[in-house]
């Protein structure tokens, strides 16, 4: 296949955490703190979900997964889910101990899922329309992504499938990738590789070692640049930059796409010769293979007994620890579920750790035992005891809470009571200690948005709202989400309730932190003018006598 034009490749990282930053519509956000797109909302996009996908031309074919690892977006977004939830070790220093080997859960501003787009010189609509323009851009693209398999793959990451998008103006590929054993994704991207690699040389941390690490992700990026063209996107007539960068005329520019035209064919003339020759190597070196067979054999069997001897030796004391470390573990849940053993909050002078709890034995000898039968599994043992002490005392400040609730209610139904006013069921249920379901009714005023809800519907609940409105129902949702850590069911329905509210006002160019209503801000000037209500502007009191007021000693 021989194409004209130039390549396009990009790749970026995405998290659960949004970074500060900007992101496309219609979660664009501005440069006050608002977060950009998560890995999440980025799956959303690619799966062309309503609320994620304004800008794609409706009418066009969905997108086409070329599956790898997975075949569904669904199992794309719990690959990266378990991939965020991994654990990653650190060295834990403490003043006057030795370092000590830990593990932690990731951040959730950690980069865990790879998306890297590949974009061809061709318009959509012509592929759509020519059956053999289709087949031959979709068999390149699946080259790319082979290439990216073959890239990750050696770096230590697994794709988990490319997603072609017939609904924009270019055809182009996404592919997607994630680490499931490191739950970064950092050591995908060879420019982060790169950047990293001099920052951790070992040399003082100055302006000349930015230079240095931003110079090594610049040719890094270059040479993933020069790969891709070498071994995907030359051999199909593509150019490595545009006339652009290379400073040519439209002549120039033509005979160059030419050239690499030329070139390109004149290669595929050669594959078959290449291949006849290729399969004579390859019969000459399993010749040479099979006497080299023949030589390895007998040192082969003496190297595997002595292998043998040694995973015995290793077995049997992997089977001692294996042995400890389950008494230990063992012990240890019993004696955090007895109270022998509580968590030891960390100081000034030491870190956290163990301490004897109120269920402990009297003996010194008894309690030096329990220590040393603990030990191989202290660490566990000691998030163990976290937990437990942290539930505790999230129980004895749930009953305050409770029973503050319950007082305050008591004192509200009273005076009710006392005039002569109907006490609220859910008054009563406080009162009588009965818990209250967390559903959409205990949220007023909040915006819920289902997941695949039908945008036409959505836009013109928006249009009917005021823009005072608008702004408190923003408000309300936030807030909201806050408060519904028990619920993520809930939360995820305010965040699109949230982004939908954003996307409307930035429509109307309504500042929903402000309240203040700028129709030549606003991103559609019909829908500015639809409503042009804004906040009261707060009262002030203007003091005209200066006079002091005079007051008796």
């Amino acid at each position: 296949m021989v194409m004209e034009g130039y390549q396009f490749g990009h790749i970026e990282m995405w998290s659960n955490k949004g970074t500060k930053g900007e992101g496309p519509e219609p979660h664009a956000r501005r440069k006050n703190g608002q977060r950009r797109w998560t890995a999440q909302e980025i799956l959303d996009e690619a799966e062309r979900i309503a609320c994620a996908s304004a800008h794609v031309i409706s009418g066009r074919p969905g997108p086409q997964i070329l599956p790898r690892a997975v075949s569904t977006f669904q199992d794309m977004r719990k690959m990266q889910e378990a991939a965020s939830q991994m654990k990653e070790p650190y060295i834990k220093r403490v003043k006057g101990k030795q370092p000590v080997e830990m593990k932690r859960k990731l951040r959730k501003d950690a980069a865990t899922l790879y998306a890297s787009v590949f974009s061809l010189p061709v318009l959509t609509e012509d592929a759509l329309s020519d059956a053999d323009l289709k087949r031959q851009a979709v068999d390149l693209l699946e080259q790319a992504l082979e290439w990216e398999c073959n890239r990750i793959g050696k770096a230590g990451g697994v794709v988990l499938a490319g997603v072609v998008h017939w609904d924009e103006e270019h055809l182009h590929l996404h592919v997607f990738a994630t680490d499931p054993v490191r739950g970064r994704v950092d050591h995908l991207h060879p420019g982060r590789v790169a950047k990293d690699a001099v920052n951790r040389s070992g040399e003082m941390k100055s302006k000349e070692l930015g230079k240095k690490a931003n110079i090594a992700y610049c040719d890094a990026m270059r040479e993933w640049q020069d790969k891709l063209h070498e071994e995907v996107f030359a051999p199909a007539g593509l150019m490595r930059i545009g006339p652009g960068r290379d400073r040519w005329s439209r002549r120039e520019y033509g005979r160059a796409k030419a050239l690499a035209r030329d070139i390109a064919a004149r290669e595929d003339q050669l594959v078959d010769f290449n291949a006849w020759e290729g399969a004579q190597e390859e019969r000459q070196a399993r010749l040479e293979s099979r006497e080299k067979a023949v030589e390895r054999r007998d040192a082969d069997i003496l190297h595997r007994e002595a292998e043998a001897t040694e995973r015995t030796l290793r077995a049997e004391a992997a089977e001692a620890d294996a042995i400890a470390l389950r008494r230990a573990l063992d012990r240890g849940c019993r004696a955090i579920a007895n109270r022998e053993l509580d968590y030891r909050a960390p100081t000034e002078d030491r870190g956290e750790g163990l301490e004897f709890g109120p269920g402990a034995p009297k003996s010194k000898i008894q309690r030096k035992t329990l220590m040393d039968v603990v030990r191989p599994a202290y660490g566990f043992v000691v998030d163990l005891a976290k937990k437990a002490f942290n539930i505790r005392s999230w129980q004895t400040r749930l009953a305050k809470e409770k029973a503050q609730n319950q007082k305050a209610a008591k004192v509200i139904a009273e005076e009710r009571e006392r005039a002569g006013q109907l006490v609220p069921e859910p008054l009563s249920k406080i009162i009588q200690g009965v818990a209250l379901p967390l559903d959409r009714g205990a949220f007023p005023g909040a915006m819920f948005v289902d997941h695949g809800c039908d945008t036409g519907e959505l836009q013109k609940r928006l249009d009917e709202m005021s823009n005072v409105s608008l702004r408190r129902t923003w408000v309300a949702s936030w807030q909201s989400i806050k408060i519904c850590d028990e619920r993520p069911d809930l939360a995820q329905d305010l965040e699109r309730g949230v982004a939908a509210l954003e996307f409307a006002a930035q429509q109307r160019g309504y500042d929903l932190e402000s309240g203040k209503h700028d129709p030549d801000a606003a991103g559609d000037p019909d829908r500015a003018r639809l409503h042009l209500d804004s906040e009261p502007a707060p009262i002030r009191v203007i003091r005209k006598d200066r006079q002091r007021v005079r007051r008796r000693g």
